[in-house]
């Protein structure tokens, strides 16, 4: 005969710690990464070695692609659009 057991009387398994109830409050406290510059914001793009120095509009703010937050920007001076870096982007003066 098998002998019955209460389960409140074992000893915890690592899955009652794991509720989720605490998985949620745990992600909900952490905090994002927010956009440094606003859509329409002027900032200067700094490409390459030569660091040229090119003055854009923001556009569209991106999510995070794995190397840090994104920003659809385009040029004053030619019109192109690019999808660059924010740590790429400056203010404008």
């Amino acid at each position: 005969m098998r002998e019955h057991r209460n389960p409140s009387m074992e000893a915890p398994q690592l899955v009652d710690f794991l509720n989720p109830r605490e998985r949620y409050r745990v992600a909900k406290s952490r905090t994002l990464p927010t956009h440094k510059f606003a859509v329409g914001a002027r900032v200067v793009h700094m490409i390459g070695v030569r660091a040229e120095r090119i003055s854009c509009q923001v556009t569209r703010q991106l999510p995070d692609g794995g190397d840090g937050l994104q920003y659809r920007i385009r040029s004053d001076r030619d019109g192109q659009e690019r999808v660059v870096l924010e740590s790429t982007l400056q203010r404008s003066a």
